[in-house]
């Protein structure tokens, strides 16, 4: 049975399903510059100063190094970012997943009003048939 409302709770449902697939993403940013970060740590550590050699070769190194920091700023900033984004991610979620529910059960509980009333209906209805069935009986 339809009611009032089916298309409230149809488009809660599909902006909960927004919601989720968003949060999915967000999580998988999350991870992803998650892991950028440990890469730019990992490649920090190979790196190193040469012990002998020019003072050319010793500067490069160190711009590597100064480079490789700025990465690590820059990858650290992305998952403060995607930590942020995940955390408003979750609350629009929590928040599409309590609106769904809510319509859902004001839905559930105006099928169970029309479901009593119909059956009050027929109680009543065979009632009357029962009535005159017992008038329509000769004595």
């Amino acid at each position: 049975m339809k009611s009032k409302y089916t298309p409230l709770v149809k488009l809660k449902k599909r902006d909960l399903d927004h919601a989720e697939r968003d949060l999915v993403s967000a999580n998988s940013t999350l991870t992803l510059a998650s892991i950028a970060l440990d890469n730019a740590y990992l490649l920090l550590q190979s790196l190193g100063l040469p012990t002998s050699g020019t003072v050319s070769e010793f500067t490069q190194s160190q711009i590597l190094i100064q480079a490789q920091h700025y990465e690590i700023e820059q990858c650290a900033l992305n998952l403060a970012k995607a930590q942020q984004n995940l955390s408003q991610m979750q609350q629009r979620f929590k928040n599409a997943m309590i609106e769904y529910e809510k319509f859902k059960y004001l839905e559930l509980q105006e099928t169970q009003a029309h479901s009593v009333k119909i059956k009050k209906e027929e109680a009543k209805m065979l009632d009357e048939i029962g009535v005159m069935i017992y008038k329509s009986e000769p004595l």
